[in-house]
């Protein structure tokens, strides 16, 4: 393996989808400010549900799979060259909200099953601790493969997984230099980049529209626009690094 063309493959592709990146931004800017409208959907639907225990808990759910749903709609048009419009709204609830639906059913299966087999107790919070970082892992592409990859359901942890194996370091580079920077600078926002796998899409801001906080609103579309680019930044470098094994990227760097 030619260590320093991968290097500089790598630092191309980061490049290249960077580049691709501001020009798509700049052309979709408005759906950067959609992840408010989802959070006061949510916001309103948790808050009427709250007294209903496990039956409000289930609706909240499936609002959130249908808000996850209609943002990864509109940034699949937008990774992969097609026009979107507001009015596309409509439409993009339905399309990735079963696979969507199924990775959070996934997720609670697995903390209940945790609640259960792990109650508070001393030592057991390690396990807890390495359980997270594997999902963490491995949910961390799930999002880009379900508008992006060929799966669906729980096959697409497979594919997670078989994408890892394959890119996981160059994925990785990127959004665990985000992480450390959210820690420097106090921005948590660039940490949702290495837990949006989790589906944990900006549920902030509904109170703040609520409310009529300038400062909250401000904040959060602030917030909520950043996540927008390093979402689509994620969904073309996803495409790239999918496109080809290390190989056949460091092949390519050398004709290009």
């Amino acid at each position: 393996m030619d260590w320093g063309a991968l290097v500089a493959a790598t630092l191309r592709l980061y490049q290249q989808a960077a580049q691709e990146t501001g020009q798509k931004v700049l052309r979709y800017w408005w759906v950067g400010f959609l992840p408010l409208l989802y959070a006061l959907i949510f916001f309103l639907v948790a808050g009427f549900t709250a007294s209903f225990g496990l039956i409000g808990g289930l609706i909240a759910g499936l609002v959130l799979a249908l808000c996850a749903s209609s943002y990864l709609s509109f940034l699949a048009g937008i990774v992969n060259g097609s026009r979107v419009s507001p009015q596309d709204l409509l439409e993009s609830w339905r399309p990735y909200f079963s696979s969507v639906l199924t990775i959070l059913f996934f997720l609670t299966l697995i903390e209940y099953t945790l609640a259960l087999l792990l109650p508070p107790a001393p030592g057991t919070g390690a396990i807890r601790l390495v359980v997270n970082l594997v999902l963490l892992v491995i949910l961390n592409p799930v999002p880009e493969i379900i508008y992006q990859g060929r799966s669906e359901g729980l096959n697409v942890l497979q594919e997670s997984v078989e994408f890892l194996r394959e890119s996981g370091v160059e994925w990785f580079l990127p959004i665990v230099a985000l992480a450390l920077l959210s820690l420097v600078f106090s921005l948590p926002i660039l940490m949702m980049p290495l837990e949006i796998g989790r589906f944990t899409f900006p549920t902030f801001g509904g109170q703040a529209l609520l409310l009529g906080s300038v400062g909250g609103l401000v904040w959060a579309a602030g917030s909520v626009f950043l996540l927008f680019v390093l979402m689509v930044f994620r969904g073309l470098l996803f495409r790239a690094l999918a496109a080809g094994t290390r190989r056949q990227r460091i092949y390519r760097s050398r004709f290009s």
